[in-house]
């Protein structure tokens, strides 16, 4: 749909009615305050404006009579004052001024209206509840869509929206839906250290207009997005989600993460948006049959993005396990048969060919591979390589550390005591050693035990979702995730 042209319908299966609310051609935000002496915080609405500001948004409008400029963008009395169209308006007001602000909006062709302000249906109160009900009714009747009340609203790189400071500026094959401004940030915050780059995140609160069945459908057809994550934690229409759900894991992987799964945390979900939380059993029940993966954390949930991102699709379950640390590697088989995976021993060739450039002193080769031939030049890559080449293994887990008191010798090897050098040399024998064996490898970066081997690590998690391998914190995490991809897989091949 070309900007500018009225809204569609939002009929079901309708992908693109709401492709102009992610590409507005100018944004205003509603309840700006600069910041105050003393005051560190001057209030949310001064944060959309500056995160807004920072991905290089334009035309970008602030509103507040008190002002004529807040951090550098010009402040107007009123939305109507805005000389230029306005496509998309953030609520940063409180609930109370609220009613004229829709009004203002109506009369200056506003086409979408995000209502951070909350203190409406969420609150429990029967007054509040019906304002909410009839400011988005209004604004519904009158054209407009509404985000929210009670959200963060928009995330979409590509069109330079953004709710928060410091999301990366690049795009991605990611779509996320979030009920939950707060579980919006940190599914971003936290995926994007290790590769994940997002199309679309819509943080949607109340969902009064606006909810997550529309944007599944949406989303299923989004050219852009190649998987979807979603956070949800109350349905208001059961069946169209289940159409919904359905459709869009029929098109690509979903992963689902519910709240309110408990009796107190359904108590909590309504306190939240104002939703019924709904039998878990009923909602398990249901990502079962339309073959949607559900996970039960934030972390969950970003580990398995990060497997359908970078992993691609293991043949089958079978895993084998390099690394340094006989203890470690034991708990790490204890913990992939724990996923529902399997860790087999290596066929004896293999483990012939490993000891060509193996010493047997303190090593295993049955699977888990316990070796410290890994860090000797050209060590990685033939022990990857011997071990993915293996008839019975399907993917590869790496598992290193670089907190260890004898790195600087181990980099010194590689040209220094710079780790960069030595860092990019092992990814690049990953590389080669997961084209050879032609499996999938990932690997564990095990926790840092001190500063410097947080700095360490934190520079190779880099380097290696650059080339392609997804990176986990532990193996149980690893292994959770690589099953869920299998599970997904399983799932397709039904008939």
């Amino acid at each position: 749909m070309a900007i500018g042209e009225a809204k569609p319908p939002a009929a079901e299966g309708g992908a693109l009615s709401l492709d102009y609310v992610f590409h507005p051609r100018s944004v205003s935000v509603a309840g700006v305050s600069p910041p105050q002496p003393g005051a560190p915080f001057a209030g949310v609405g001064l944060g959309f404006l500056l995160a807004l500001k920072d991905s290089g948004f334009e035309p970008l409008y602030a509103v507040n009579p008190k002002y004529d400029e807040v951090e550098g963008v010009r402040c107007y009395a009123s939305v109507l004052d805005i000389e230029g169209p306005v496509d998309y308006v953030i609520s940063s007001v409180p609930a109370r001024i609220v009613p004229a602000l829709v009004d203002d909006c109506i009369a200056k062709g506003v086409k979408t209206i995000h209502f951070f302000t909350a203190g409406f249906s969420e609150t429990g109160d029967e007054e509040m509840a019906g304002l909410e009900s009839r400011v988005v009714a209004k604004a519904t009747d009158a054209g407009l869509r509404v985000l929210g009340p009670n959200c963060m609203g928009l995330y979409v790189p590509s069109s330079r929206l953004s709710f928060h400071s410091g999301f990366p500026l690049e795009a991605g094959p990611v779509g996320f839906i979030s009920q939950s401004g707060g579980n919006a940030i940190d599914m971003v915050a936290t995926s994007a250290v290790r590769g994940i780059r997002y199309s679309r995140v819509v943080s949607y609160g109340n969902a009064a207009d606006i909810g997550e069945s529309e944007l599944l459908e949406y989303l299923a057809e989004d050219p852009e997005t190649e998987i979807i994550a979603a956070y949800t934690e109350g349905i208001k229409d059961g069946r169209r989600f289940f159409r919904a759900l359905r459709k869009a894991a029929a098109a690509k992987p979903v992963v689902v993460l519910k709240g309110g799964r408990t009796a107190s945390g359904t108590r909590a979900v309504f306190s939240h948006t104002a939703s019924l939380a709904g039998s878990i059993e009923v909602f398990d029940a249901l990502c079962r049959q339309v073959n949607a993966v559900r996970v039960d954390s934030v972390e969950e949930m970003a580990d398995a993005v990060v497997a359908f991102r970078f992993l691609g699709e293991p043949a089958g379950p079978r895993v084998a396990v390099a690394g340094g640390g006989g203890g470690f590697s034991v708990f790490a088989a204890d913990e992939i048969d724990e996923a529902g995976l399997q860790c087999p021993v290596l066929p004896e060739e293999t483990q012939a060919a490993l000891r060509q450039f193996t010493p047997a002193a303190g090593t295993s080769l049955r699977n888990p591979v316990d070796t410290i031939t890994l860090f000797e030049p050209g060590g990685l890559e033939k022990t990857l390589r011997e071990v993915g080449q293996a008839q019975n293994i399907d993917v590869v887990l790496f598992h290193t550390s670089f907190s260890w008191g004898a790195s600087r010798r181990l980099m010194s090897a590689f040209g220094g005591t710079d780790p960069a050098p030595f860092m990019e040399q092992m990814v690049q024998q990953m590389v080669r050693a997961r084209a050879a064996a032609g499996v999938p490898i990932a690997v564990v970066m095990r926790t840092p035990l001190d500063v410097e081997g947080m700095e360490r690590s934190v520079l190779f998690q880099e380097k290696c979702w650059r080339a392609g391998f997804p990176v986990f914190p532990t193996i149980p995490r690893a292994a959770a995730a690589i099953a869920r991809v299998l599970q997904r897989k399983v799932g397709s091949e039904r008939p």
